[in-house]
């Protein structure tokens, strides 16, 4: 027996029988499939403008490294790229050296005899700027004054100044803080190529001389005394008794006088005198 119920119209919607609706759940959701899912915090999109600067950044600082590393040597480093001449620098002379340890050691000395050589008038302490006794011909004196020091009034360019006495710079066991040869004649040479001064270089032998001759003399030197000292080495020393020893007479005298240049003749003339 055929069923009485009514078939359903094969074109007619499927019926969804949980819920006896007449639409599809996809198309009612459809809309919402669309929608893009929220963001969350810490999961933004990098800028693509910052990728392109850290990229270029990156790349100069490569290029910048293999250019000017120096090969990564701790002690080079180059401002021009490799391939490329460098100019050679210029390399300090032996003068330059002496008179650059010279004016560094002179800070020892600035304190009395001031910055730029012009001494100090309320300390009668004389200057070393345009001294007769620092432009001599020859650098045996000053070098002795050096070594051990002076004391007692010296006359500097026809004005005497009393003067506090100046201490000993002979590097010894006693005097550890002392200069050595080379120092001095740094120092020295310095003193006489400054503020004007226009005399020749001391050299290191010359001290080591002057060091030898006077190793056993411990006390600081006089202007009477220094004036009795050649110039030069090698020269013969100023002397008031004959190459034997005997007495002089007037006569002597007079003549071992005459034999010393004016300009010594007359400091120690001035010397003898107390002037």
């Amino acid at each position: 027996m055929p069923d009485a119920k009514k078939s359903t119209p094969p074109s007619a919607p499927l019926l969804n029988p949980d819920l006896g609706e007449q639409h599809d759940v996809g198309d009612l959701h459809a809309a919402l499939q669309r929608e893009q899912p929220e963001p969350k915090e810490g999961f933004e999109p990098m800028n693509l403008w910052l990728v392109v600067l850290t990229g270029g950044l990156l790349f100069w600082g490569g290029y910048y490294l293999a250019n000017y590393s120096g090969r990564f040597e701790a002690d080079e480093y180059s401002e021009i790229p490799r391939g490329q001449a460098v100019a050679s620098a210029a390399v300090e002379t032996p003068e330059q050296k002496t008179l650059r340890m010279g004016a560094q050691l002179y800070n020892n000395c600035a304190a009395c005899h001031l910055a730029d050589g012009t001494g100090n008038a309320a300390l009668n302490i004389p200057p070393l700027a345009g001294s007769d006794w620092v432009l001599a011909d020859g650098p045996n004196r000053i070098i002795r004054i050096v070594l051990n020091g002076m004391s007692g009034p010296v006359k500097v360019n026809g004005q005497v100044w009393q003067g506090n006495a100046m201490n000993p710079w002979r590097k010894t066991a006693d005097n550890p803080s002392g200069l050595a040869d080379e120092e001095i004649a740094a120092v020295l040479s310095y003193i006489r190529s400054a503020w004007g001064n226009k005399a020749s270089f001391v050299t290191v032998d010359e001290v080591k001389a002057v060091s030898e001759a006077t190793k056993d003399r411990s006390e600081p030197w006089t202007e009477v005394d220094l004036l009795a000292v050649p110039l030069k080495s090698g020269t013969a020393a100023p002397s008031l008794a004959g190459a034997t020893n005997a007495p002089l007479d007037l006569a002597s005298l007079k003549g071992h006088l005459q034999q010393l240049p004016p300009e010594e003749l007359k400091k120690l003339l001035e010397a003898i005198q107390g002037k």
